[in-house]
């Protein structure tokens, strides 16, 4: 009986020990591959944010340039020479606006 006993423990330490090793390797393997597919997918990610960094960046310098061209639009320049009526200046604006309006209508 004793015999039995001592054969039946080797033969569990042994698949015991096996199984330890087979599941090591299978993990050890699997997860190589699970490593190396979540890298391609942050490596994707990353190039994702690198080009939204870029677009915001081109956005916001966009937005910024349409919003001098507003505000200088918006407070009609007129030109830094000494002695111009601003009067006298919008009314030979909106003139010459009307005659190249009346130019295209007939």
């Amino acid at each position: 009986m004793a015999y039995f006993l001592y054969q039946t423990a080797i033969v569990t330490t042994l698949a015991v020990i096996a199984g330890t090793l087979i599941g090591w390797w299978l993990h050890h393997y699997y997860g190589k591959e699970k490593r190396q597919s979540s890298s391609n997918d942050l490596t994707l990610v990353k190039n994702y944010l690198a080009e939204s960094i870029r677009e915001n960046a081109r956005l916001k310098l966009q937005l910024k340039q349409s919003e001098e061209k507003i505000d200088t639009f918006s407070r009609g320049v007129v030109p830094a020479v000494e002695g111009v009526d601003f009067d006298a200046y919008q009314a030979f604006e909106n003139t010459v606006k009307e005659a190249q309006l009346r130019k295209y209508l007939n």
